[in-house]
């Protein structure tokens, strides 16, 4: 699993930076069609979207052992 890069999704969905960090904050959700997109081109489980910050901070440990 590759580290999540935000700027990335931010051009990939043409979204702004605050929409971005909020739905990584736990703040707002995506769409079903951004979770899906979301999910084919960065990886991300749809099932991640319950608790986002978990799955980040569990995804960023994994990064840093390997």
């Amino acid at each position: 699993m590759r580290k999540i890069n935000r700027v990335e999704i931010q051009k990939s969905l043409q979204i702004t930076h605050s929409t971005v960090s909020q739905w990584f904050n736990g703040v707002t959700k995506p769409t079903a069609d951004k979770m899906f997109k979301l999910e084919d081109e960065f990886g991300i489980p749809l099932h991640a979207w319950r608790d986002i910050k978990s799955y980040l901070q569990e995804n960023d440990t994994k990064q840093k052992s390997k």
